[in-house]
């Protein structure tokens, strides 16, 4: 039951970052200031972010109309699901 509780905190915790970093990421864009690096969004949305990496794209219309960078976001969520699938069945 602990486990599953840490698990939701995580979960909870890693979305909240990435929706912040995505908002922060797009107000450095309209201001022209340095940028937070793709890797960084991509490795948020890898640990677990995803959910709200794709929501703050949407939202503050970022990173939507760049294709290659949506493809990587889909394809680590696809291997998550995966991921998830695989640990499920063979559990």
């Amino acid at each position: 039951m602990i486990l599953w509780s840490v698990i939701l905190i995580y979960i909870c915790l890693i979305n909240l970052v990435t929706f912040h970093v995505w908002a922060l990421d797009k107000k450095y864009a309209i201001a022209r200031q340095r940028r937070v690096p793709e890797s960084t969004l991509l490795t948020l949305c890898a640990v677990g972010g995803w959910p709200m990496g794709m929501i703050g794209s949407h939202v503050f219309r970022h990173k939507s109309s760049k294709k290659a960078f949506i493809h990587k976001v889909y394809a680590v969520v696809a291997f998550q699901v995966v991921l998830l699938c695989s640990i499920i069945v063979f559990a």
